[in-house]
């Protein structure tokens, strides 16, 4: 559809008339990659570990390769009785179950025996798309395909990409590249005509994998695309908007109600609003960010003292003094990154803490990449013919000046900030070589692209890893699969699962967090970032699967109808790990126990079957022809007392569960779902069946998506035709 002409569509930047061969925007599009691909390349020589680190060892791994299980078994999961508090993936969100990318990377998960390598491979894919992205945007708002790639490169290396989402939290990658293409077709449907499918598709990779900082991205440059159109009196362009606006919204509702809905039963119910410090920033971190290797003083695991360049955004801001001309119609051209990057640099800079919301840092890579379309543009706009000596003096005092501040925030690190220092000033210099600086823009611009790989050579050197933990977990799958050979559905690990890394022997007695997922087996000690709050109370467990010692002991105490935890929860295989407060364990009657070096393992003498089903019922009430599945049970009342009695289930009473035949009621021990039969419901059969809080509104809310988006799609085919058959 071809938009007519507005006063707030971001105008291309002008360019002088070049010849055919000049741009070539495909070849620099190519230089781009191969400096990312460099610039990681050499990451991994350092550390070939890089990007398979704490959370994606911990979590995303297995999380892939659990979701690839089911959809190899032609099912999408919404609960896991015998996952537990890790069970309930809707609620959790990041699992991508409606996520048809997240699919095919979980399936990819099966194709290999080697994680490590697997896991890289996807995350390298990302990187260089997260790179064609911004190079994409770029070019979008009029950037020349030269310092658009320089965009691209600028993008892949902010010190959050790199030290935080790509090693360990791959849902921040993952979203700010499905963002920068999100951006870039909405801007070239808004501005230039194109066809509106690719922003509906980006829309819904990016909302379905569930990481709620890309939402908060998308509202902002929706809300800033309709302010600007609104301040114009364009109603015609703030309706579409609106329209377009209303895809990810209903999206949101669809993939963040069950979590919401399910948030007061867990530990992330909390409303606060608060700094707890806790990685966010401040301004003192941000004037240190064109240093490579500049640690401040964000608090995180690692304490009050940075030690990576977590706040590092690019060298690049100090050449800025360089441009000359084109300042006034570079920032009308880029009001809408300009307020992007405002507003997330205000977010990144806020409370740390604003109810669910945790850790603004995370926000950083967003803010990073509208500020590498910025310079791209301006540079597009105002690059000199020849340098300036003076500008570039101007230029290197500013980079000279964010090292001292560097060094103030932490003196120990003068030695690396000094070397960086150098590098980049050097490289600056290097402008006014006349083979360089007075060559034109092209070879400026290829010659800042080597530049910006070189200036981070001290910071690979010096950083090779990020500072979040590595738990020297397994690499192959095999090796995983192995732990459980033994063992039956229904697994409970004890103790110190984090001493494990301390000797990688221990993997092969247990694992740890969603590695579990590689085994195939009913695990209870899986990764959630929802724990249940009475569960987690109980048995003292947090979110990867770390207990108190007291926790062996609590497993096996019989309530006063001689019923234990172990039993309620179905429990076959109970891992002990050996640490200073578990120095022997008790083997309970009907179980035997297996030492190891690092664990005693205890097996249940006659199993049980899996979780899920009828755990017990009170005295009085028997029942019959039980069945159950992932997401309920169905049983026959043989009897009941006159007062009524109580059937426990080996399942956590998450929010969502209905009963038909009985009512439930209270849980059983505060998180065992429970219903209440009477005597005069014996004969009748009983059916409680699961699905997630919302439910109704929930399809509601993604039919709606998706009539909206076929309306709008169908429209604009319509209007496309219209105008051309009127021309």
């Amino acid at each position: 559809m071809q938009s007519q002409p507005s006063p707030v569509i971001d105008s291309p930047v002008d360019q002088p008339p070049q010849p055919r061969h000049a741009s070539r925007p495909g070849l620099w599009l190519i230089a781009s990659i191969v400096s990312v691909v460099a610039m990681m390349t050499l990451r991994l020589i350092q550390e070939p570990r890089f990007l398979f680190w704490d959370d994606t060892q911990l979590g995303a791994f297995g999380q892939w390769y659990g979701l690839g299980s089911y959809l190899l078994r032609g099912e999408l999961p919404l609960l896991s009785p015998g996952s537990w508090q890790g069970g309930n993936y809707l609620a959790e969100g990041q699992w991508g179950v409606w996520n048809p990318l997240t699919w095919v990377i979980a399936l990819g998960m099966h194709a290999t025996d080697g994680a490590t390598a697997a896991v890289t491979a996807v995350k390298i894919a990302f990187l260089i798309g997260l790179c064609v992205g911004a190079f994409l945007l770029a070019r979008a708002y009029g950037a020349a395909a030269h310092w658009a790639a320089l965009s691209g490169f600028t993008a892949t290396a902010g010190g959050q990409t790199i030290f935080m989402d790509a090693p360990s939290w791959v849902t921040g990658l993952q979203t700010v590249t499905l963002f920068a293409f999100l951006w870039w077709a909405l801007k070239r449907h808004l501005d230039d005509g194109m066809s509106v499918i690719p922003y509906f598709v980006f829309a819904y990779l990016l909302v379905t994998i569930g990481y709620v900082f890309a939402v908060l991205e998308i509202a902002t440059v929706l809300l800033a695309f309709l302010a600007f159109a609104l301040v114009a009196r364009d109603g015609k362009r703030a309706f579409r908007i609106v329209v377009l606006g209303s895809f990810p919204a209903l999206l949101a509702v669809f993939v963040y109600l069950p979590g919401i809905l399910t948030a007061p039963v867990t530990q992330r119910g909390g409303a606060d609003i608060l700094n707890d410090q806790f990685l966010n920033m401040d301004l003192g971190d941000l004037v240190t960010s064109p240093i490579a290797t500049a640690v401040s003083s964000v608090r995180g695991y690692w304490g009050d003292l940075l030690p990576v360049p977590l706040a590092y955004v690019t060298w690049l801001l100090p050449l800025l003094l360089l441009v000359n001309r084109g300042w006034r119609r570079s920032l009308v051209t880029l009001r809408v990154p300009l307020a992007v990057l405002l507003v997330t640099v205000a977010l990144v800079v806020g409370p740390s803490v604003i109810g669910p919301l945790r850790y603004p840092a995370r926000m950083m890579p967003y803010a990073v990449l509208a500020l590498a379309v910025c310079v791209a543009v301006i540079f597009s706009r105002g690059w000199p013919q020849v340098v300036s000596t003076r500008r570039v003096v101007a230029a290197a005092a500013t980079t000279a000046l964010s090292a001292w501040l560097s060094w103030a925030a932490q003196p120990g690190s003068w030695p690396i900030v000094a070397v960086s220092a150098i590098v980049q000033v050097v490289m600056i210099a290097a402008l006014l070589w006349p083979r360089v600086g007075a060559r034109g823009a092209r070879v400026a611009a290829s010659w800042l692209l080597v530049a910006s790989l070189v200036v981070l050579v001290p910071q690979i050197a010096r950083y090779p890893s990020s500072p979040l933990g590595n738990f020297n977990v397994p690499s192959s799958v095999s090796a995983m699969k192995q732990v459980t050979t033994e063992m039956s559905d229904g697994i409970f690990v004890v103790g110190d699962v984090y001493s494990l890394q301390r000797d990688p022997r221990a993997y092969q007695e247990s694992l740890i967090a969603n590695l579990w997922y590689a085994t195939g087996r009913d695990v209870a000690s899986v990764y959630t970032v929802l724990p249940f709050t009475r569960y987690a109370q109980e048995l003292c467990v947090d979110l990867r699967g770390w207990t108190c010692p007291q926790a062996a002991e609590t497993l096996f105490d019989a309530n006063g109808e001689g019923a234990t935890i172990a039993d309620d929860m179905a429990l076959n295989t109970v891992i002990v790990i050996k640490g200073p407060d578990l120095t022997e364990v008790t083997v309970p009657a009907g179980w035997r126990v297996d030492e190891g070096e690092f664990t005693w393992t205890l097996h249940r003498v006659n199993p049980v079957e899996r979780a899920g089903g009828v755990a017990r019922t009170d005295a009085g009430v028997s029942v019959s022809s039980v069945t159950w599945d992932a997401t309920g049970a169905t049983f026959r009342i043989d009897s009941a007392p006159a007062d009524g009695g109580d059937v426990v289930f080996s399942r956590l009473a998450w929010p969502g569960y209905t009963v038909s035949g009985a009512e439930l009621t209270d849980p059983a021990r505060g998180f065992l779902l429970t219903a209440r039969v009477d005597q005069a419901d014996v004969g009748e059969l009983v059916t409680v069946r699961f699905r997630p809080p919302g439910w109704s509104i929930e399809l509601t809310a993604v039919g709606l998506a998706v009539a909206l988006a076929a309306a709008y799609v169908g429209w604009s085919v319509v209007d496309r035709r219209r105008r051309t058959s009127a021309r």
